[in-house]
C-alpha cells in the first residue's frame, strides 16, 4: 500500500526525482535517497501530477541508453580481438535491453525487423545498419 505522506515527499522533491530518473537511476536507488519504496517511485512516475514529466525523463533515459548501445558497436574496429568484440556486443546488448525496459514501445525486440547481416544469424535491422556503416568506413 502506498502511503500518502511518502507520495508527498516525492511530490515535494519532484525536480530532483525527475532529474534522477533522467540520469538513469533505478526506482530502488531513488527510493533509497528519499526514504520511500520503489513502488512509491513507480506511482510518482505513472500516476502523480508529475507523471508526464517523469515519463518523458524515463523516455530520455531510454534514448541515452540506446545511444550508448550504438556507441559500443561503433567502437569495434577492424583488427580488434574476439574478446574486445564480444565485450562491446555484450555492452551494446545491455544498453539496448535497458532502453527496452524503459521504453518498451520504442525499443523492445518485438518491434525490430529481422535482417540477415554478414555471416551471422538474424539480428535487428538496426545492428545491420550499424555494421554496414562500419564496413563503409573501413
Amino acid at each position: 500500500m502506498i502511503n500518502r505522506s511518502l507520495r508527498k515527499i516525492l511530490d515535494d522533491n519532484a525536480d530532483a526525482v525527475i532529474a534522477m530518473i533522467e540520469d538513469d537511476n533505478s526506482y530502488k536507488k531513488i527510493g533509497e535517497k528519499f526514504k520511500v519504496d520503489a513502488a512509491d517511485v513507480s506511482y510518482f512516475v505513472n500516476h502523480s501530477q508529475y507523471s508526464t514529466r517523469a515519463r518523458e525523463a524515463l523516455s530520455n533515459s531510454a534514448d541515452r541508453a540506446f545511444d550508448k548501445a550504438e556507441e559500443a558497436i561503433l567502437e569495434i574496429v577492424g583488427g580488434d580481438d574476439n574478446a574486445i568484440i564480444t565485450r562491446q556486443k555484450e555492452l551494446a546488448h545491455h544498453y539496448r535491453r535497458k532502453a527496452a525496459v524503459k521504453n518498451r514501445n520504442r525499443y523492445a525486440d518485438s518491434h525490430k525487423i529481422q535482417a540477415e547481416v554478414k555471416d551471422t544469424s538474424s539480428t535487428s535491422s538496426w545492428l545491420g545498419e550499424v555494421l554496414s556503416e562500419i564496413d563503409k568506413n573501413k
